[in-house]
Formats: C-alpha cells, sequence, structure tokens
C-alpha cells in the first residue's frame, strides 16, 4: 500500500469545508477484496479472514513497523534543534585513582556539547475497527476504520495533528478519510486521565475479573492478563493495582509504598515503573506523563527484546535505594 503522504489532500480540505462541527474523527469505510484478505492484507491490524468470516478486533494500536507515523505513536520522537546555541551536557566515567585501578576509583564527569533536543511523547492512538457482515465466503467486506482521537478544526495545531493521524491510517489501510464526530473533544480529554483502586492479590481468574469488569475480554487480552500476573509474581508484590481510563485497562503490581509497575494491556503499549509519590503521577495522562516534566519519576520500558530482564533490574535499583534511605 502506498506509505505516507507529504502534505494535506485539498479532497480532506473541502470536506473539512462542509463539515458543520468543530469536532471531527479521521476515519474511513474500505471495501476489501475476499482474496487480499486471505493473503494477510491487514493481519498486522489482526483482520484476519478464516472459514468461518472475518475476525475483527474491535480496536487495536498499530504496531510500530508499519512506517515512520506508526513508530512515533508507540515510542514518541525528537527533534534536534540545531535553530539553538548547543548546551553542555555530561559523561560519568569511573577513572582509577593514580592511574591504576587497584587504588580505588573516582567519578569522572567529561563535558561535551549537543544541541537541544524537543521530545514528543508517544501518543499510543488506537485504531477502533467494525464490520457489519463477516459471515463466511462472501466475495468483499466492507470495513469501517476510525482513529480514537476527535480533533478540534478551530484550535492552533490542528493541521499538524490531523497530518498525523491521516498518515496512521495511511500507513495501515492504505486509505483515510475525515467524518464529523458526535464525541465533543472535552468528553475525550476528559477520559484521558486514569482513576486507580488498589486490591489484595487473588487468582488469575480473578484478576481477570476485576481488570475487566463490565467487560467481556478477548482470548488474547486473558493470555496477556495471565502472563503480566505470573510476571509480576517474580516481582514479589504487596497488591495489585487496576486503573481505567476511558476504554483503556491498566494492570500493575505494588512493590512497596513507593514503587509500583503497570501498564496497558493491549498491543504495542509500554511497562512504567512509578517512584516518587507514584499515587499523583499514575492518575496523569500519558501525555502530560511523557512531557518531560517527571522524568527522574518513572521509567517506561517498550515491550521489545528483554523488556522483562529490564524492569527487573530497574525495580532491584529502586528497591537498593528504598532501602538505603
Amino acid at each position: 500500500m502506498r506509505k505516507n503522504i507529504q502534505k494535506i489532500p485539498k479532497d480532506i480540505y473541502a470536506k473539512l469545508e462542509v463539515i458543520d462541527s468543530n469536532d471531527i474523527v479521521v476515519g474511513c469505510a474500505v471495501r476489501f477484496n475476499a482474496n487480499d484478505l486471505k493473503s494477510g492484507k491487514l493481519s498486522h491490524l489482526g483482520v484476519i479472514l478464516t472459514p468461518e468470516g472475518l475476525q475483527v478486533p474491535k480496536t487495536i494500536i498499530p504496531p510500530e513497523d508499519q512506517g515512520k507515523y506508526s513508530n512515533r505513536n508507540i515510542n514518541g520522537f525528537e527533534i534536534i534543534r540545531k535553530d539553538l546555541p548547543k548546551e553542555t551536557h555530561y559523561n560519568n566515567i569511573e577513572s582509577p585513582n593514580w592511574g591504576d585501578s587497584y587504588n580505588g576509583t573516582h567519578t569522572v564527569n567529561l563535558p561535551y556539547k549537543k544541541y537541544p533536543r524537543d521530545f514528543y511523547p508517544p501518543r499510543e492512538l488506537e485504531i477502533l475497527m467494525n464490520c457489519n457482515d463477516n459471515q463466511p465466503n462472501l466475495d468483499n467486506y466492507i470495513i469501517t476504520f476510525r482513529i480514537q482521537e476527535v480533533l478540534d478544526k478551530s484550535i492552533n495545531g490542528f493541521d499538524k495533528t490531523l497530518f498525523e493521524d491521516l498518515n496512521l491510517l495511511q500507513e495501515n489501510i492504505g486509505y483515510f478519510g475525515v467524518e464529523s464526530s458526535d464525541t465533543t473533544l472535552d468528553k475525550y480529554l476528559s477520559s484521558l486521565n486514569v482513576s486507580w483502586e488498589i486490591l489484595p492479590p487473588g487468582t488469575v481468574d480473578e484478576t481477570i475479573e476485576r481488570l475487566f469488569r463490565g467487560k467481556t475480554p478477548t482470548e488474547q487480552q486473558k493470555n496477556v492478563t495471565a502472563e503480566r500476573y505470573k510476571f509480576f509474581l517474580s516481582l514479589k508484590f504487596k497488591n495489585l493495582v487496576f486503573g481505567k481510563s476511558g476504554l483503556r485497562r491498566y494492570f500493575g503490581a505494588l512493590l512497596e509504598d513507593d514503587l509500583v509497575v503497570f501498564e496497558n494491556i493491549e498491543y504495542g503499549n509500554a511497562v512504567y515503573v512509578l517512584f516518587n509519590d507514584w499515587q499523583n503521577l499514575s492518575t496523569l495522562s500519558r501525555v502530560d506523563l511523557m512531557s518531560g516534566k517527571y522524568g527522574d519519576s518513572f521509567e517506561r520500558i517498550v515491550h521489545i527484546g528483554d523488556w522483562e530482564e529490564k524492569v527487573k533490574a530497574i525495580v532491584q535499583k529502586q528497591r537498593e535505594n528504598i532501602n538505603a534511605e
């Protein structure tokens, strides 16, 4: 499928002109040939055509390897500010005393210059999907897609965010569009904050029931929750923490009074290790948390490679700091 667009197309601007509401969403409906779906055209989004019919997840965060904007959506990105003067930074190294490490070592701070960086946090936007007729043996299937974000045409930065959302859909399905939204921007923003409850440990089945209260989890969500529960056991937690923010459900473990590990169990998210007033930090939206203001109070570990070992190392270090106080 065609990759990134370089600018917002004229037909998108034309469509925006005829939408009365300021609140719009990026989305479209696409007709797919059954053979394309059988060959895995949308398998990266979990859309699979089987003998029983078309399987379409309700929502998914697209994988980071789909393109530039899919990667930014999960990992965020930096912009090097070459328009600003360089700043002094330091590398810390251990240097031997009197030229011989036998005499011990001491820390030396080596200065170097580099341009300032602006960090833009990951937005972790989901794509909502639906197919009204997914019975088997059809020649074509119509699937609707929508970025789970309401954009306000009247605010500064609208074009930039619209451009990113259009590219996110383009990278993953090869099509995009805009429509009006019945959901106000205020309602969407209010759903970003996370509310938490701390509960004592239970069985895996009890944990799944607590986490998905009022919602039926998929088999994948059950499996991921069971895996995370097992991982939290290896960290020797005191209590479990459950959080909810809109359609997102967060699950974690309270390890010490001021040390918690949690994550959204949906695909593509990261583990957060919070310390230093985690109760307040954990109620922030991801956008606020990743703004750069709280860098000394948490660590974010993406689900790639040996992420479990990285989490364990961070937890051990923080426990050592707590015991040393």
